[in-house]
């Protein structure tokens, strides 16, 4: 469930960034405050965020790692018939 609840916030925050970076002070009409208040929220969602991104890229790259050893490990016990089989199939 935690899992879950992360990803969703992870890509909220990511939409909220993207949209921000499409807000511009002149088509709101944002005083200059808020132009600097709007500023200051990206500045810190991407500290926050940054830091989530870097976790997922390294399990991404962790995941891979485990799928490659598996991989190597199954490809290892086919036969070269097997082999060629399984290429062919994955082509």
């Amino acid at each position: 469930m935690m899992k879950k609840w992360l990803f969703f916030m992870v890509v909220a925050l990511f939409s909220f960034n993207v949209y921000a970076k499409e807000i511009k002070a002149d088509s709101l009409n944002l005083t200059t405050e808020q132009n600097q208040k709007l500023v200051e929220m990206k500045e810190k969602l991407k500290a926050e965020v940054e830091p989530i991104w870097e976790e997922i890229e390294s399990g991404k790259n962790r995941i891979l790692e485990i799928e490659k050893k598996y991989f190597e490990e199954f490809w290892n016990m086919l036969t070269e018939e097997q082999r060629t089989e399984f290429t062919k199939i994955n082509q």
